[in-house]
């Protein structure tokens, strides 16, 4: 007998390398996700800006960035882009477009924190292999103009402000596919090599909005999703979607996958997730690297009693041995393990 529907994802064709540069966007799964990555030694970029919640507030950042091609790469287009979404809230200075984690005290330390993640943004997308985008929520807040409450822009983050400033709705799915087909064609044609977009849709339950609203909202971001990533027309040929959702809700089906606000996939699930990921996603020489790295990562977190003793000097050598093989053999870069282990700590920070 089967009790339960189990879900394995189709393969990818262009398989994902532990040498590729992968940039990771959208909502707080995209942290869960590429956190995963960088323990595994993967080259990555997680929510520079924080988490972004929409899909059209992700891709108006990404398009902001990569004008910053025709500008010298300093960030200015941003900054020129954001310059009227400045607020200070409880003397925090922060902006309507980015996470609540982009602020200071400082307005102008601000503008500069951000220039540099600008800045640091362009220079990893023009050479990122893999785009992975994910939507969170199909709900989006528009800032309603003070002297025109016929003008409304679209932002990112309300950052606890009175509801009277914004007003909130559901993203138009036709505009949506609009601005999605348009950004994509701008992403192709950007940075010096063809990118590989890999999209998906959290599994986090925004419950804010209410249960019944929640299920309307994933609906719109699975159907823009789909649109995207089954739509083989040239322009979106190198998009795929990837089912963290129906993992969740359709494989593992069940509360105690989730932590304990009910809302947030726990970490079994997020193994699970990863797991599939791995095995459908990463190219042979990934997935025997990744079985290597696992057991010099286990190495790594082991803390001695007595770190003095011979048997665990010993230890540590043929740790260091094992890092440069594989230093050697996938080109990665382990110095931060290797100066750990030289310098005789006992404890991996």
């Amino acid at each position: 007998m089967k009790f339960r529907t189990q879900l394995n994802p189709i393969p990818l064709q262009k398989k994902i390398n532990v040498s590729n540069k992968i940039v990771l966007m959208g909502s707080c799964f995209s942290e869960n996700i590429g956190q995963k990555l960088l323990e595994n030694k993967f080259e990555t970029l997680i929510n520079p800006f924080g988490v972004i919640f929409n899909p059209l507030s992700v891709i108006q950042l990404l398009e902001w960035i990569m004008l910053e091609k025709n500008q010298n790469k300093k960030g200015e287009v941003l900054e020129k882009n954001l310059e009227k979404f400045y607020i200070q809230h409880d003397e925090v200075w922060y902006n309507y477009h980015l996470h609540s984690k982009i602020a200071s005290q400082d307005k102008e330390e601000l503008k500069q924190i951000i220039k540099e993640k600008a800045k640091q943004t362009f220079e990893f997308l023009e050479k990122a292999d893999t785009i992975i985008l994910t939507f969170g929520t199909a709900f989006m807040y528009e800032l309603i103009e003070k002297n025109d409450e016929n003008t409304k822009i679209p932002i990112s983050n309300c950052h606890k402000q009175n509801k009277n400033l914004f007003n909130k709705k559901l993203i138009d799915l036709e505009t949506a596919k609009t601005k999605f087909e348009d950004f994509i064609n701008k992403l192709n044609s950007f940075g010096k090599k063809e990118k590989q977009i890999i999209i998906t849709v959290s599994p986090v339950r925004h419950l804010k909005e209410g249960l019944v609203e929640n299920s309307v909202s994933k609906s719109i971001l699975r159907v823009l999703a789909h649109f995207i990533c089954q739509n083989k027309t040239e322009k979106f040929e190198n998009c795929v979607y990837f089912p963290s959702y129906e993992l969740v809700l359709d494989d593992l089906r069940d509360y105690r996958f989730y932590e304990t606000d009910l809302l947030h996939p726990n970490n079994q699930a997020i193994e699970y997730i990863w797991q599939k990921f791995s095995e459908g996603y990463f190219d042979d020489k990934t997935q025997l690297f990744l079985k290597k790295w696992q057991k010099i990562a286990s190495s790594l977190a082991h803390k001695p009693f007595f770190p003095k003793r011979k048997n665990h000097q010993d230890f540590i050598q043929k740790l260091i041995t094992d890092l440069e093989k594989i230093e050697n053999e996938f080109k990665i870069d382990v110095k931060k393990e290797i100066e750990f282990l030289k310098n005789n700590n006992t404890k991996l920070v």
